[in-house]
């Protein structure tokens, strides 16, 4: 992985906990007058989730900077990424409402969350032992 690749996913990964933090106030603070508590709750594990795999995205870039480490555990940041879209995604827009094809975007980012987390760790377990000479 690139240290351009893993600056980059240092960004976005903030730029995601940004967006979970405002979207986590938000769900508290004006949602719950607007949703019922089902939605509600969907809502709020979308944010946890968001978080999660945003602090996972940030210690990807942090762990690649400076190694040797292979093509996948790029791949598998960029599939954790698209998982994150979509799953949280698919769930912030069912909760609000949105059209109901975009809630069948969830399993399919569930899907990306694990097979991105699998390709993390082949990366880590294929990786060309320490740091860049």
């Amino acid at each position: 992985m690139t240290n351009k690749l893993c600056r980059t996913l240092m960004v976005i990964a903030a730029l995601l906990m940004a967006v979970a933090t405002g979207l986590g106030a938000w769900a508290s603070h004006g949602l719950p007058s607007v949703l019922d508590q089902s939605a509600l709750r969907a809502f709020e594990t979308a944010v946890t989730y968001q978080f999660v795999h945003a602090l996972g995205l940030f210690a990807i870039g942090i762990y690649g900077a400076g190694r040797r480490s292979g093509n996948a555990l790029g791949l598998g940041a960029i599939i954790l990424l698209g998982g994150i879209l979509l799953f949280c995604g698919g769930i912030y827009a069912s909760s609000l409402g949105g059209p109901e094809w975009l809630s069948s975007l969830a399993p399919a980012g569930g899907v990306g969350l694990i097979v991105g987390w699998v390709a993390v760790g082949a990366g880590v377990l294929l990786e060309r032992s320490g740091p860049k000479a």
